[in-house]
């Protein structure tokens, strides 16, 4: 178990569990004591913060007692001092509770006698605290970790931790489902064997780290439960368990990691007091550690079987999370790091696996052999295959490298999945770029149906059709959008951008067209409705020019669908369907030419106010004609030279 700092669990004893029981409780004590008297001094120093009260703190201790639940806000400078109500009580408390913690160890045997030199020693140096004036120096001298130079009152208690620990060890009556269990009634049975139940059934996922050993024993008329979690210092979880309510008391080192523990149990309402960090009960590198308190009251004992099952088996993602965090750094940004961690937990795949074979390098050498010249070596992988697609890369990565580790499959088989998937992966980009291309073409026909309509006088009425014509062209422009971004991350495939720049100025000439006949005046200065023959003339050349973009913008559909279908089994049909494709798009192209020029006869020939309309209408289709026609090529030079010639 972990010793470095003060934990909110039970600990040590002599070899009657009475008497460990009694230890266990007392070290309880001795930890809520230190914290309210390092909070009275942060307090008295800076009066304007909020003061804690610490009771839940109190009544996880087992203190019935709540003298001191108001005592923080009362503290005050004091000439240099902190006056706190009640400090010559809680030092002497805590000089009573020293020696029933140490009494266990001192009566275990050999090697004692300097544990107890060191105790007469350092409760000499407790202050008496007359007046209730506290001496900062001398608190932070009791409070703070020792060293091979100078101990410390805090250094005692965590070397009694160690020497408790195995006396603890030592006086386990019996290994419960895994758990070391002593002096525990029939009805705590049931809830070691639940919270053991959680923890073996995920407990598989660590592969080879140590970890996850579980003590058990009932103190002060409550159920104990604590796990050693990993081998990080200060990571440690205690669970107390009375009349149903299980009390959550977890320190860690790593905030980060705090927190994600606290969301695997989103499911249960847990009540949380604030995270506190401790910076005076620091490690012996001068790290601080973080404390989160939580209570869950259950409506029964299968409630309060279920939530402990659960919180067993999330302990295992807790073991290497910093570390498996920073290996996803190279390749995802920080929310979807913990998206992916999140995910390997709730899909109980966990993220050891993938540490185990390499990491990040195992991700790094496929990088290496995928193909692509946008691909290498360091390169964020996010900004490459985009975010979505990077967070369900590395889900297949983290489920390929535990399940196959389960299977004990070898790792050079796991090795090359990921590899696969990551060239899987970077192929999609070219059918997701023709996909956008495909909805983008169906806009192109939608407003080429439109513009039709409009100049036959058949369909919805001029002003919606004006609507939904500039829908079409800002849901067009917003597909631009994305593919613009997608080549920014792969530069390679700028081809794309182009096709879509391109058969976007068609989507824009055909909005226009449809906008200009909204406002085509009537036939004559009258509004009669009737026509003469150089109307009728160019009325005729404009539905001609409406109908062979339809079938233009038809074509272009068809040669992105069959262009997306080129390299799939029995592609060589798609082939000669997008060539034959691109070719119609030609003749439709040369044939809008035509009818532009017979369109301009006609005008000229006329006299009448459509004149301007019509003739802004024909080029706005002829453009969008052109603009098909050069997008058809630019696809085809690709799909010939990098699809098929590739």
């Amino acid at each position: 178990m972990k010793t470095e700092v003060l934990h909110a669990l039970g600990e040590a004893g002599s070899l009657s569990p009475a008497r460990l029981n009694g230890a266990l409780a007392a070290n309880d004590r001795i930890k809520f004591y230190f914290s309210l008297l390092q909070m009275a001094l942060g307090q008295a120093a800076h009066p304007e913060q909020p003061a804690p009260s610490l009771r839940r703190e109190r009544i996880a201790c087992g203190l019935k007692d709540g003298t001191f639940d108001g005592a923080i806000a009362n503290a005050r400078s004091e000439g240099g001092a902190c006056r706190l109500p009640g400090a010559g009580e809680v030092l002497r408390r805590i000089k009573a509770d020293m020696r029933i913690m140490a009494a266990p160890v001192l009566a275990s045997g050999a090697g004692t006698a300097s544990f107890a030199e060191r105790l007469e020693a350092r409760l000499a140096e407790v202050p008496e605290a007359g007046d209730d004036l506290l001496h900062p120096a001398e608190i932070e001298a009791m409070t703070r970790p020792g060293s091979a130079r100078a101990d410390s009152l805090h250094q005692l208690v965590i070397d009694l931790h160690k020497r408790l620990n195995l006396l603890q060890a030592d006086l386990a009556e019996e290994v419960l489902d895994g758990a070391s269990v002593y002096a525990v009634t029939p009805a705590d049975r049931g809830l070691i064997q639940a919270f053991m139940a959680g923890i073996n059934r995920t407990a598989g996922l660590k592969f080879n780290h140590p970890g996850l050993a579980t003590t058990a024993t009932r103190a002060d008329g409550r159920l104990m439960i604590q796990n050693d979690i990993g081998t990080t210092d200060a990571h440690v979880l205690v669970i107390h368990v009375q009349d149903f309510v299980v009390t959550i008391t977890h320190t860690d080192v790593h905030l980060e990691r705090l927190q994600f523990f606290k969301g695997m149990l989103d499911a249960f309402p847990v009540e949380w007091e604030p995270v506190r960090t401790m910076q005076t009960d620091a490690l012996a590198d001068g790290a601080p550690f973080h404390l989160a308190s939580g209570r869950f009251a259950a409506p029964g004992e299968a409630d309060c079987q279920r939530f402990l099952g659960h919180l067993g088996s999330r302990l295992v993602f807790l073991i290497d999370w910093n570390r498996a965090r920073k290996q996803l750094r190279g390749f995802l940004r920080g929310p979807q790091r913990i998206e992916v961690l999140r995910w390997a937990a709730q899909a109980e795949i966990g993220h050891r696996g993938f540490l185990e074979l390499g990491g990040s390098r195992l991700v790094n050498q496929a990088i290496e052999a995928a193909p692509g010249a946008a691909m290498h070596f360091g390169d964020r992988l996010s900004d490459v295959l985009g975010e979505a697609e990077t967070v369900a890369f590395f889900q297949f990565v983290l489920r390929a490298a535990s399940e196959g580790m389960q299977a004990r499959q070898s790792h050079s088989l796991i090795r090359d999945r990921v590899r696969a998937q990551l060239q899987l992966q970077v192929s999609r980009i070219q059918t997701q770029l023709l996909r956008l291309a495909a909805d983008h073409a169906a806009l192109v026909f939608d407003l080429a149906s439109l513009a039709r309509d409009g100049l036959s006088g058949t369909g919805e009425a001029a002003e919606r059709r004006s609507r939904r014509g500039k829908r079409f062209e800002h849901d067009a422009d917003q597909l631009v959008i994305e593919v613009r971004e997608m080549v920014r991350r792969r530069p390679d495939h700028a081809v794309f951008r182009r096709v879509l720049e391109i058969a976007d100025d068609a989507a824009d000439g055909l909005e226009d067209a449809v906008f200009l006949l909204g406002i085509l005046p009537p036939a004559d200065g009258h509004g009669s409705g009737k026509k003469n023959q150089g109307e009728d003339a160019v009325a005729a050349q404009l539905q001609a020019l409406g109908d062979t973009l339809v079938d233009a913008a038809q074509d272009w559909v068809r040669a992105v669908g069959h262009a997306g279908h080129i390299q799939d089994p029995g592609g060589q049909e798609d082939a000669e369907g997008f060539l034959t494709a691109v070719d119609a798009i030609g003749v439709s192209e040369q044939r809008a030419d035509e009818l532009e020029r017979a369109l301009t006869v006609a005008l000229v020939s006329g006299d009448f106010r459509q004149l301007h309309v019509a003739a802004s209408i024909g080029t706005a289709l002829e453009a969008a004609s052109d603009a098909l026609k050069l997008a058809s090529l630019v696809l085809r030079d690709h799909v010939l030279g990098e699809v098929i010639g590739g």
